[in-house]
């Protein structure tokens, strides 16, 4: 028997030159790290972004390479986390792989941890890991990838491994068997319908104090340096099926991972359990990661209440849909902004809201985002200035560049982010939409020509435009985006963007 000493790993992160610095510092880990120490395993995790207590800030989140790709890299080198891996004696390495133009991290730092030992057994999760499968394990460097959320698959995997039996029997697990392609589909056992069986986060191996010192989650700039925050869900899953989101196609087709793509919700009071936990922490500041938090309003007016009589703020979150904040007039029948909801919101500490309005053409707001906002009987407009009146900034996204949408469909949603930033809005931020892995989008784009079907990931920026033949050419595209940015938001909202990207925030770090 080999006792496991387990290493989980945010690998370092990689930027275009423009973009806000953030490290990682999500829950996946987090739950993986609760699952295998519940189950006696020894497992540390490592945001490679800022490093362990050994590393200062200046020699990982402040460090800037240029990359050929034409992207900066920050934090460890992958010859430091190997150095790491080795002195410490690790012997299986978990690597974190959510999003794809962060994919070739993922993989090199495979390949950095193989090159020590090519018995060290190399675990690789995450949605966009899933949906690129093979493109991980073909690499040679990766002896599995997780289908589904690994917090029961996992444990078997590493446990059955450990006594030298062949793990390949695990569901929710694909790899490579004589070179060909084995899925293990999840069963019903793999995946947690129940999310209060869920181990708790060990939050506490994440580098806190340093995440405090540094910009928030999600390039987040409304927290305060100094002050310490951290991520919670009170979730999992979504309602809607946005034809943009990485995990449309499991809405789908929801035995592909197990149904984790369903909306599921904690009890109210294991929810307090973990503010509880993060308070003692020192945590003064929570980032919400659900995906659609403020679905079930009785149930968010229970979580926050108990949050401000706790003592704890609210720095942002991941997720919300816009007819959460709406309700029915008993006389007119009408949709109107809820104000009661927006002032319950900020009792609880709730002062920042990205508002997700995504489009000013409701032709595309019915094709690629689940007609979730009817624009006809949905006033954004009053919603803004319902939220700024109450006390709550509320920046906006917009994207534009569907494959089949018009200039002048474009036009109408810049006109409607103008009199959204009339309205009160913070700030708006126009996004280019990139056809993930695992999206509606992405079989769209690779079954009509708008994408090559060998594509680089290191290309897939919402900054970039990284599909072609489209309505509105990619040149073209750009010039509409870099002009709505400059003319639709406020100047000081413009430099203060600039301030904070990632050359600027290095530059500042030095």
């Amino acid at each position: 028997m080999l006792a496991p000493k387990i290493l989980l790993i945010y690998p370092p992160p990689q930027f275009m030159p423009q973009e806000t610095a953030r490290p990682d510092g999500g829950l996946g880990l987090l739950y993986l790290a609760g699952a295998l120490e519940d189950a006696g395993m020894e497992v540390d995790v490592l945001d490679a972004a800022l490093g362990d207590e050994s590393h200062d800030l200046k020699t990982s989140f402040y460090r800037r390479v240029e990359q050929e790709n034409g992207l900066i890299r920050l934090g460890l080198s992958f010859e430091e986390i190997a150095s790491m891996v080795a002195r410490k004696g690790y012997n299986v390495v978990g690597i974190h792989s959510n999003f794809t133009p962060q994919t070739r991290m993922a993989l090199e730092t495979a390949r950095a941890v193989k090159k020590i030992s090519k018995d060290i057994l190399v675990i690789v999760g995450g949605v966009n890991a899933r949906n690129l499968i093979e493109y991980f394990l073909r690499s040679g460097d990766v002896d599995f990838v997780a289908t589904t959320e690994s917090e029961k698959t996992l444990v078997r995997l590493v446990r059955q491994w450990s006594l030298g039996l062949d793990p390949g029997d695990i569901d929710g697990m694909a790899f490579l068997e004589e070179g060909t392609l084995v899925v293990r589909p999840p069963s019903g056992e793999s995946v947690s319908t129940d999310l209060d069986d869920l181990p708790l986060p060990r939050w506490h191996k994440l580098p806190l104090t340093k995440y405090a010192r540094v910009s928030g989650p999600h390039g987040d700039t409304s927290l305060v340096k100094g002050r310490i925050y951290a991520p919670i869900m009170t979730s999992r899953g979504c309602p809607f099926k946005c034809s943009y989101c990485h995990i449309s196609v499991e809405k789908e087709d929801p035995q592909s991972s197990g149904g984790i793509g369903a909306l599921r919700l904690k009890s109210v009071d294991r929810v307090i359990e973990e503010v509880i936990i993060l308070k003692h922490l020192g945590v003064s500041r929570l980032y919400f990661e659900d995906d659609s938090l403020l679905a079930r309003k009785e149930r968010v007016k229970q979580i926050f209440g108990r949050v401000a009589g706790l003592g704890l703020s609210i720095a942002d979150v991941n997720g919300v849909n816009l007819v959460h904040f709406l309700r029915r007039d008993k006389n007119t029948g009408k949709l109107e902004p809820d104000r009661e909801y927006f002032e319950i919101l900020k009792a609880a500490g709730f002062d920042h809201i990205v508002f997700p309005v995504e489009s000013g053409s409701q032709r595309i707001l019915d094709k690629y985002a689940t007609a979730k906002l009817k624009l006809e009987i949905m006033d954004v407009v009053a919603l803004v200035k319902t939220a700024v009146e109450v006390g709550i900034a509320c920046p906006v996204n917009m994207m534009i560049g569907f494959p089949d949408e018009t200039e002048a469909e474009i036009n109408q949603s810049i006109e409607l982010a103008k009199k959204l930033i009339g309205a009160g809005a913070e700030r708006c931020a126009f996004f280019i939409p990139i056809p993930f892995p695992g999206s509606q989008l992405f079989n769209l784009a690779r079954a009509e020509g708008y994408l090559d079907l060998c594509f680089d990931p290191d290309k897939f920026n919402i900054h970039r435009v990284c599909m072609k033949n489209t309505m509105v050419s990619p040149e073209r595209l750009l010039e509409l985006k870099e002009e709505a940015w400059r003319t639709v938001n406020p100047v000081n909202q413009i430099q203060e963007r600039l301030r904070l990207s990632v050359g600027a925030e290095v530059a500042v770090g030095r």
